[in-house]
C-alpha cells in the first residue's frame, strides 16, 4: 500500500510577481465596499498591492511607488492620484476569509502624501495590519496584467476583469454562478443604482463585458438566469483566446483609448447567447412555422 504525500499549500505571497503582472489574492479581489471608488481608485488598489508584493509584504512595513504609475494616461497633474489615495484611506473593505467569514479592514494605512518632505514623485504607504494578516494566508489569486488594467475606461470592467482572472486559467472549471445581488456587489454597483436588470445590463454589464472581451487574454459570456420572468442570477462563462484573438487584444491595449468604444462595437459581440427557450416554446414555434397542408380534394 502506498500513501500519497499531500501537496503543500502554495500561498499567494510565495508567487513571485512579474514587473507587469500582479499576483492579486482572491481576498483582495472578492471585496465589497468598493462601490464608491472611482476607476482610478480601483486600479490603485492593484498597483499599490503589486508594488508592495514586489518589495516583500510584511506587517508594519512601508512600501514605495512612483506616483506616475498611479496616474491615468494623458494626465499630467497629480490631482486624480490624490483623490484616489484619499478615497482608499476612507474606504472600509469587507474581505471574505478562507473559512467563509468576513473581516472589515481599511485598505490603505499611513502614507506621506501630504508630507512636505516627501521625495518628489514617490509615495510611501502602508497597509492595515489586519489586512496583511488575511493576505498572508491567501492561497487563491488572479494574475492581473498591469497594461490591461490601465487600459480600461470603465470601473465596472476593472472589477469584472479581476474577478474573472481568478478562474480564467482553470482547466476543470469553465463557469460560475452568482445571484444578481452578488454580481452587482462583485462589480461594485452602488446600492439603489440601476435597480432593474435592463438598466444594469445597459449601463454596467454590456459596457464592462465589451471592454473585457476586447482587452483581456480570455473571453467572457454572461447568461442571465430567471425565476419566472424576473432575472435573479448570472452565469459567467470564460474561455481562453486563440493566437489571433490574443494578438488583436494586445494591439487594442496598446492603441489610444480615443475611439475604442467604436472599435469595440464593430468587433465584439455583446452578451452571450440568450437563455435556451423552453420545450413548450419550441413546440409552439414549430407549429407556427410548419407549412400548412393543402385541403384534400374529393
Amino acid at each position: 500500500m502506498t500513501t500519497q504525500t499531500p501537496k503543500a499549500t502554495v500561498f499567494s505571497l510565495d508567487i513571485k510577481p512579474r514587473q507587469t503582472e500582479a499576483i492579486k489574492p482572491a481576498e483582495l479581489i472578492q471585496v465589497t465596499g468598493h462601490h464608491d471608488l472611482t476607476l482610478n481608485a480601483r486600479r490603485a488598489i492593484t498597483i499599490l498591492w503589486h508594488h508592495a508584493h514586489l518589495q516583500g509584504v510584511e506587517e508594519g512595513r512601508d512600501y514605495t511607488v512612483e506616483i506616475d504609475e498611479l496616474k491615468p494616461d494623458g494626465h499630467k497633474g497629480y490631482e486624480m492620484v490624490e483623490e484616489a489615495i484619499e478615497a482608499l484611506m476612507r474606504t472600509i473593505l469587507t474581505v471574505r476569509m478562507g473559512d467563509g467569514k468576513t473581516r472589515r479592514v481599511q485598505f490603505l494605512g499611513g502614507n506621506d502624501l501630504d508630507d512636505p518632505d516627501r521625495p518628489a514623485g514617490v509615495l510611501t504607504y502602508s497597509f492595515d495590519k489586519r489586512l496583511v494578516e488575511v493576505l498572508k494566508e491567501s492561497s487563491i489569486w488572479g494574475k492581473i496584467a498591469i497594461p490591461i488594467l490601465m487600459a480600461f475606461t470603465s470601473k465596472y470592467a476593472v472589477s469584472l476583469y479581476e474577478n474573472a482572472a481568478q478562474f480564467a486559467n482553470l482547466d476543470y472549471k469553465t463557469f460560475t454562478e452568482y445571484s444578481l445581488d452578488e454580481f452587482r456587489n462583485l462589480v461594485g454597483v452602488q446600492p439603489g443604482q440601476y435597480k432593474t436588470f435592463g438598466e444594469f445590463n445597459k449601463h454596467v454589464l454590456k459596457p464592462a463585458l465589451s471592454e473585457v472581451n476586447a482587452l483581456a487574454p480570455f473571453n467572457l459570456s454572461v447568461l442571465p438566469t430567471k425565476q419566472g420572468k424576473k432575472v435573479t442570477g448570472i452565469r459567467l462563462t470564460w474561455w481562453k483566446k486563440d493566437g489571433d484573438a490574443l494578438a488583436a487584444a494586445w494591439d487594442e491595449v496598446r492603441r489610444p483609448k480615443v475611439g475604442r468604444k467604436a472599435r469595440i462595437a464593430d468587433t465584439v459581440e455583446q452578451l452571450a447567447s440568450p437563455p435556451m427557450p423552453s420545450v413548450g416554446r419550441l413546440l409552439r414555434n414549430a407549429r407556427l412555422t410548419a407549412p400548412k397542408r393543402s385541403p384534400k380534394t374529393s
